[in-house]
């Protein structure tokens, strides 16, 4: 079997895993909502707002479109970028980092929930750079793209603030409004791009400085 095929079975595995445990999750979150006397609706807009699952969303599509149902399809091309795979490594691997240090005590999960969460936070953040190392090639990236990683995180940061002030709802505590003010919000955000740039610029040194030496012919002559 070849480096290739194994890759897009990895990412079809990948794929699979992340897609089975949102959809799961999805289910679970909203029907608790529900179970609260909230609307379907309601329950859409509080699982949506999780950094955590729509991170795991994009690692999905990008595993996706490497694996061999789409490996060969132009219309999923950019997700094949190295910037933007380069993107989700970072963030999935700041979910699995935030979740396991900052909000893993907050939160007690028995069943199904458990294998979600363990998933979600535990499976998919150290795989996916897996995938990131043989799917992007080497010296593909550019410094530039330190600050592309970022703009993922920042829509995601517009989006989560925008719906907080529409609907109330602020998923993380540290970047809950009504609780902290925007200006320590905005701190901690200040400070959690700061890490994304760094995440980003280590990543492209790996690609660009881990490599095997490059010979000539006339190196063998």
């Amino acid at each position: 079997m070849t480096s290739v095929k194994l890759l897009q079975k990895f990412a079809a595995l990948l794929a699979i895993l992340g897609g089975v445990a949102l959809v799961v999750q999805s289910v679970l979150t909203v029907s608790h909502q529900m179970d609260l006397g909230r609307s379907l609706g309601y329950g859409v807009v509080v699982y949506t707002g999780y950094f955590t699952i729509t991170t795991n969303a994009l690692c999905a599509a990008i595993a996706l479109a490497f694996s061999p149902w789409f490996a060969a399809d132009r219309r999923f091309a950019g997700l094949r970028e190295p910037w933007v795979v380069t993107c989700a490594t970072a963030s999935i691997v700041m979910v699995g980092a935030v979740y396991h240090l900052l909000l893993s005590r907050l939160f007690h999960q028995e069943g199904v929930q458990a294998i979600c969460n363990a998933v979600l936070h535990y499976t998919i953040p150290p795989l996916f750079p897996i995938l990131w190392w043989f799917a992007v090639p080497r010296n593909s990236l550019v410094w530039s793209d330190a600050w592309r990683v970022l703009s993922y995180p920042l829509g995601y940061l517009v989006y989560v603030v925008a719906r907080g002030e529409a609907t109330g709802l602020y998923p993380y505590f540290f970047i809950d409004v009504p609780r902290i003010g925007y200006a320590q919000a905005l701190l901690n955000a200040a400070g959690l791009s700061v890490v994304f740039i760094a995440a980003g610029a280590l990543l492209i040194v790996i690609k660009g400085t881990m490599r095997p030496p490059v010979t000539s012919d006339a190196d063998h002559g």
